[in-house]
C-alpha cells in the first residue's frame, strides 16, 4: 500500500528556510540583560494586565513581557526601564503588535 507523503510540501516547491524573524531589535532581545529583566519581571508579574485591566475577575497568566511604548515607536531609551514593560498573554500580546503595527504601517504611508 501506498504511504502518504510526510509533508505537504510539493517537490518541486523550494524549501523555507526556518529562522526567526530578523530585525535590528534581535540583538537586544537575545542579550543576557534582556533575557534576565524579562526573567525577573515574569516572576514579579505572573498575570496579564491586560486582561485584568479589561475583566479583572479574569485570571490569566502572562507569558511575554512587553515594552508599552514600543521599541520601535520611540522607546529606545526605555529598553530596560520597568516602568516600560507589561506581562501579556499570548491573544492580548498578539492584539496589542497587531494595533501597533497597523498604526505604524499607516504613518508611514502617508509620508
Amino acid at each position: 500500500m501506498p504511504k502518504l507523503p510526510e509533508s505537504k510540501r510539493r517537490p518541486w516547491q523550494p524549501k523555507k528556510p526556518k529562522q526567526a524573524r530578523l530585525n535590528p531589535n534581535s540583538d537586544f532581545y537575545n542579550s543576557k540583560q534582556w533575557r534576565s529583566l524579562r526573567n525577573y519581571y515574569i516572576q514579579r508579574n505572573p498575570l496579564c494586565e491586560a486582561c485584568q485591566r479589561q475583566k479583572p475577575s479574569k485570571v490569566t497568566g502572562g507569558q511575554v513581557v512587553d515594552h508599552i511604548k514600543p521599541i520601535n515607536m520611540g522607546g529606545e531609551h526605555l529598553k530596560l526601564d520597568l516602568s516600560n514593560l507589561q506581562t501579556l498573554c499570548h491573544p492580548c500580546h498578539n492584539s496589542k503588535s497587531g494595533k501597533e503595527g497597523w498604526e505604524y504601517r499607516k504613518k508611514n504611508k502617508k509620508k
